[in-house]
Protein backbone atom coordinates (compact mmCIF):
# COMPACT_ATOMS: atom_id res chain seq x y z
CA UNK A 1 0.00 0.00 0.00
CA UNK A 2 1.75 3.55 -1.15
CA UNK A 3 2.12 5.73 1.28
CA UNK A 4 0.49 9.67 1.20
CA UNK A 5 1.90 13.25 1.62
CA UNK A 6 0.46 16.93 1.79
CA UNK A 7 3.16 18.97 0.93
CA UNK A 8 2.84 22.90 0.14
CA UNK A 9 4.81 23.98 -2.93
CA UNK A 10 4.03 27.23 -4.63
CA UNK A 11 1.15 28.16 -1.88
CA UNK A 12 -0.75 25.00 -3.78
CA UNK A 13 -1.87 21.85 -1.81
CA UNK A 14 -0.60 18.37 -3.55
CA UNK A 15 -1.35 15.65 -2.13
CA UNK A 16 1.41 12.72 -2.91
CA UNK A 17 1.24 8.71 -2.91
CA UNK A 18 4.46 7.53 -2.80
CA UNK A 19 6.42 3.90 -2.25
CA UNK A 20 9.98 4.53 -1.59
CA UNK A 21 10.35 5.69 2.47
CA UNK A 22 12.87 8.31 0.74
CA UNK A 23 10.61 10.66 -0.93
CA UNK A 24 9.42 11.85 2.62
CA UNK A 25 12.59 12.75 3.67
CA UNK A 26 13.43 14.61 0.40
CA UNK A 27 9.83 16.66 0.66
CA UNK A 28 10.25 16.92 4.19
CA UNK A 29 10.89 20.95 4.22
CA UNK A 30 7.43 21.38 2.05
CA UNK A 31 5.20 18.65 4.11
CA UNK A 32 2.38 19.75 6.10
CA UNK A 33 -0.58 19.08 8.05
CA UNK A 34 -3.91 20.01 8.62
CA UNK A 35 -4.33 21.56 5.65
CA UNK A 36 -7.99 20.52 4.30
CA UNK A 37 -8.60 19.86 0.61
CA UNK A 38 -5.45 19.45 -2.41
CA UNK A 39 -5.24 21.39 -5.40
CA UNK A 40 -2.82 18.73 -7.09
CA UNK A 41 -3.14 15.18 -6.61
CA UNK A 42 0.14 13.04 -7.86
CA UNK A 43 -0.37 9.46 -8.03
CA UNK A 44 1.94 6.51 -7.66
CA UNK A 45 2.77 5.33 -11.35
CA UNK A 46 5.47 2.33 -11.78
CA UNK A 47 5.43 3.21 -15.17
CA UNK A 48 6.75 6.33 -15.07
CA UNK A 49 9.02 5.44 -12.53
CA UNK A 50 10.53 3.39 -14.78
CA UNK A 51 10.70 5.80 -17.63
CA UNK A 52 12.35 7.81 -15.28
CA UNK A 53 14.96 5.76 -14.02
CA UNK A 54 15.89 4.96 -17.98
CA UNK A 55 16.29 8.00 -18.58
CA UNK A 56 18.98 9.23 -16.07
CA UNK A 57 19.79 5.58 -14.68
CA UNK A 58 18.87 6.02 -11.19
CA UNK A 59 16.64 3.72 -10.47
CA UNK A 60 14.50 3.65 -6.96
CA UNK A 61 14.15 7.12 -5.13
CA UNK A 62 15.83 9.38 -7.58
CA UNK A 63 13.59 8.00 -10.39
CA UNK A 64 10.04 8.43 -7.99
CA UNK A 65 11.22 11.70 -7.06
CA UNK A 66 11.42 12.60 -10.46
CA UNK A 67 8.29 11.18 -11.40
CA UNK A 68 6.45 13.09 -8.97
CA UNK A 69 8.18 16.34 -9.89
CA UNK A 70 7.28 15.36 -13.54
CA UNK A 71 3.39 15.12 -12.21
CA UNK A 72 3.18 18.31 -10.30
CA UNK A 73 4.85 20.07 -13.73
CA UNK A 74 2.45 19.03 -15.87
CA UNK A 75 -0.39 20.74 -13.19
CA UNK A 76 1.52 24.00 -12.15
CA UNK A 77 0.20 25.72 -15.30
CA UNK A 78 -3.47 25.05 -14.68
CA UNK A 79 -2.28 27.47 -11.67
CA UNK A 80 -0.44 29.71 -13.57
CA UNK A 81 2.26 28.40 -12.67
CA UNK A 82 5.74 27.23 -14.15
CA UNK A 83 8.56 24.83 -13.50
CA UNK A 84 12.08 27.02 -14.59
CA UNK A 85 15.60 25.53 -14.98
CA UNK A 86 17.09 28.26 -13.26
CA UNK A 87 18.77 29.49 -9.88
CA UNK A 88 17.09 32.03 -7.92
CA UNK A 89 18.60 33.64 -4.86
CA UNK A 90 16.57 37.09 -2.86
CA UNK A 91 18.22 40.06 -1.72
CA UNK A 92 16.82 42.85 0.09
CA UNK A 93 13.27 40.85 -0.26
CA UNK A 94 14.00 40.65 -4.18
CA UNK A 95 14.16 36.97 -6.07
CA UNK A 96 17.10 37.02 -8.69
CA UNK A 97 17.37 34.21 -11.11
CA UNK A 98 20.07 33.00 -13.03
CA UNK A 99 19.66 31.09 -16.22
CA UNK A 100 22.42 29.07 -18.78
CA UNK A 101 22.94 26.27 -20.55
CA UNK A 102 23.62 23.20 -18.22
CA UNK A 103 27.53 23.45 -17.09
CA UNK A 104 27.58 27.37 -17.70
CA UNK A 105 28.02 28.53 -14.52
CA UNK A 106 24.97 29.38 -12.35
CA UNK A 107 26.39 27.31 -9.41
CA UNK A 108 29.94 29.28 -9.77
CA UNK A 109 27.89 32.88 -10.06
CA UNK A 110 25.73 32.64 -6.95
CA UNK A 111 28.83 31.64 -5.05
CA UNK A 112 30.47 35.05 -6.11
CA UNK A 113 27.07 36.71 -4.97
CA UNK A 114 27.09 35.04 -1.63
CA UNK A 115 31.23 35.49 -1.47
CA UNK A 116 30.91 39.02 -2.14
CA UNK A 117 27.18 40.60 -1.04
CA UNK A 118 26.17 40.26 2.17
CA UNK A 119 22.45 39.46 2.75
CA UNK A 120 22.26 36.91 -0.07
CA UNK A 121 20.26 33.80 0.28
CA UNK A 122 19.61 30.59 -2.16
CA UNK A 123 15.31 30.07 -2.87
CA UNK A 124 15.95 27.41 -5.36
CA UNK A 125 19.16 26.11 -7.13
CA UNK A 126 18.25 24.23 -10.43
CA UNK A 127 14.37 23.98 -10.26
CA UNK A 128 12.15 26.96 -9.15
CA UNK A 129 8.68 27.81 -10.25
CA UNK A 130 7.20 30.86 -10.89
CA UNK A 131 3.63 31.65 -10.23
CA UNK A 132 1.87 34.68 -12.37
CA UNK A 133 -0.51 37.02 -11.59
CA UNK A 134 -1.46 40.17 -13.04
CA UNK A 135 1.11 42.33 -11.12
CA UNK A 136 4.00 40.78 -10.60
CA UNK A 137 6.27 37.13 -10.95
CA UNK A 138 6.97 34.80 -7.51
CA UNK A 139 9.33 32.83 -7.39
CA UNK A 140 9.28 29.63 -4.93
CA UNK A 141 11.36 27.30 -3.72
CA UNK A 142 10.90 24.01 -4.39
CA UNK A 143 12.57 20.43 -3.21
CA UNK A 144 14.16 19.49 -6.75
CA UNK A 145 17.10 21.22 -6.13
CA UNK A 146 20.01 19.94 -8.04
CA UNK A 147 22.88 18.25 -6.71
CA UNK A 148 23.79 21.03 -4.31
CA UNK A 149 20.56 20.60 -3.05
CA UNK A 150 20.28 24.36 -2.29
CA UNK A 151 16.93 24.89 -1.57
CA UNK A 152 14.81 27.02 0.67
CA UNK A 153 10.89 26.94 1.52
CA UNK A 154 10.09 30.51 0.76
CA UNK A 155 9.08 32.82 -2.10
CA UNK A 156 9.94 36.35 -2.84
CA UNK A 157 8.72 38.52 -6.03
CA UNK A 158 11.25 38.10 -9.18
CA UNK A 159 12.44 41.43 -10.28
CA UNK A 160 15.50 40.67 -12.57
CA UNK A 161 16.40 37.27 -15.25
CA UNK A 162 19.92 36.64 -16.41
CA UNK A 163 21.10 34.56 -18.86
CA UNK A 164 24.64 33.54 -18.31
CA UNK A 165 27.26 33.51 -20.83
CA UNK A 166 31.01 32.81 -20.67
CA UNK A 167 33.04 35.08 -21.69
CA UNK A 168 37.03 36.61 -21.23
CA UNK A 169 35.11 40.69 -20.42
CA UNK A 170 32.48 41.05 -18.09
CA UNK A 171 29.25 43.05 -19.76
CA UNK A 172 25.73 42.80 -19.03
CA UNK A 173 23.14 44.20 -21.70
CA UNK A 174 19.02 44.15 -21.22
CA UNK A 175 17.44 42.00 -24.06
CA UNK A 176 14.32 42.77 -25.64
CA UNK A 177 11.55 41.10 -27.92
CA UNK A 178 12.35 38.12 -29.70
CA UNK A 179 15.83 37.71 -27.37
CA UNK A 180 14.01 38.10 -24.18
CA UNK A 181 11.36 35.61 -25.31
CA UNK A 182 13.95 32.85 -26.63
CA UNK A 183 16.49 33.45 -23.28
CA UNK A 184 13.01 32.13 -20.94
CA UNK A 185 11.02 29.83 -23.14
CA UNK A 186 14.48 27.57 -23.63
CA UNK A 187 14.74 27.17 -19.46
CA UNK A 188 10.57 26.45 -18.72
CA UNK A 189 9.76 23.30 -18.51
CA UNK A 190 7.19 22.26 -21.55
CA UNK A 191 4.53 20.02 -20.39
CA UNK A 192 3.28 16.98 -22.79
CA UNK A 193 -0.51 17.69 -21.98
CA UNK A 194 -1.63 20.49 -24.50
CA UNK A 195 -3.92 22.67 -22.76
CA UNK A 196 -1.23 22.82 -20.11
CA UNK A 197 1.21 23.57 -22.77
CA UNK A 198 -0.70 26.70 -23.98
CA UNK A 199 -1.29 27.60 -20.55
CA UNK A 200 2.27 27.95 -20.36
CA UNK A 201 3.22 29.80 -22.77
CA UNK A 202 0.52 32.39 -21.49
CA UNK A 203 2.59 32.30 -18.33
CA UNK A 204 6.29 33.04 -20.82
CA UNK A 205 4.15 36.04 -21.70
CA UNK A 206 3.74 36.96 -18.21
CA UNK A 207 7.42 36.58 -17.17
CA UNK A 208 8.38 38.67 -20.37
CA UNK A 209 5.98 41.36 -19.64
CA UNK A 210 6.86 41.65 -16.23
CA UNK A 211 10.02 40.98 -15.28
CA UNK A 212 13.44 42.67 -17.24
CA UNK A 213 15.97 40.29 -18.84
CA UNK A 214 19.69 40.59 -18.88
CA UNK A 215 22.26 38.87 -20.71
CA UNK A 216 25.86 38.55 -18.96
CA UNK A 217 28.96 37.36 -20.56
CA UNK A 218 30.86 36.98 -17.80
CA UNK A 219 34.23 35.10 -16.37
CA UNK A 220 34.61 33.84 -12.70
CA UNK A 221 35.49 37.27 -11.10
CA UNK A 222 34.37 39.65 -8.58
CA UNK A 223 34.59 42.03 -11.25
CA UNK A 224 31.57 39.57 -12.70
CA UNK A 225 29.57 39.63 -10.20
CA UNK A 226 29.76 43.06 -9.43
CA UNK A 227 28.52 43.20 -13.17
CA UNK A 228 25.35 41.25 -12.45
CA UNK A 229 24.50 42.44 -9.31
CA UNK A 230 24.70 46.46 -9.83
CA UNK A 231 22.66 46.13 -12.87
CA UNK A 232 19.75 43.67 -10.99
CA UNK A 233 19.47 45.03 -7.85
CA UNK A 234 18.96 48.77 -8.79
CA UNK A 235 17.15 48.05 -12.05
Amino acid sequence: MPNRVKLKIANLNIDVQFENPKISDLCRDYTVSGETGSDIEVLYNKEMCEREAALSGHPGAPAEFASIYRQIAEALPFYRRAVVHGAVVSYCGKAYMFIAKSGTGKTTHINLWRKYFSGVDIINGDKPVLAANDKEIIAYGTPWAGKEMWQKNTSAPLCGICLIKRGNKNSIKKLENDDRFSAVFNQVYMPENEDSLNLTMKIIDDIIRLVPVYELTCDISKEAAECSFNTLTKA
